[in-house]
């Protein structure tokens, strides 16, 4: 039963690293700075989690799991609540850029009369 539980602290605590190495990885990108520091923040109580399987400890190992459940919904809601509306295009815009200098100059003199 002890090798078990070890292996399994092992195991959480590899994909633990993995985490945040990706998260760190990820902030070294302009494009998701923000989220690769969340992520990989992430991954810390995961890390404290895998220590309380490996040492045997129950409270360790509740303490860690439950942070890395906080730290994950944090994650989740902060990841969706920060994605930017996509700006769109009008149609009178569209055509007003698609014109010449020589139409908008014909235009305004139109107008002008």
């Amino acid at each position: 039963m002890s090798f078990l539980l070890t292996a399994i602290g092992t195991l959480i605590l590899l994909l633990s690293f993995a985490g945040i190495a990706f998260g760190v990885y990820m902030s070294t990108h302009s494009k998701s700075r923000e989220s690769g520091k969340l992520f990989a923040i992430w991954w810390v109580p995961g890390l404290s989690a895998a220590w309380g399987i490996m040492l045997r400890d129950p409270v360790t190992f509740v303490i860690g799991l439950v942070c890395f459940l906080v730290a994950g919904i944090t994650f989740f809601v902060h990841t969706n609540s920060s994605r930017k509306p996509s700006a769109r295009r009008t149609r009178d815009m569209k055509r007003s850029s698609t014109r010449t200098t020589k139409e908008n100059e014909t235009r305004s003199r139109k107008a002008a009369s």
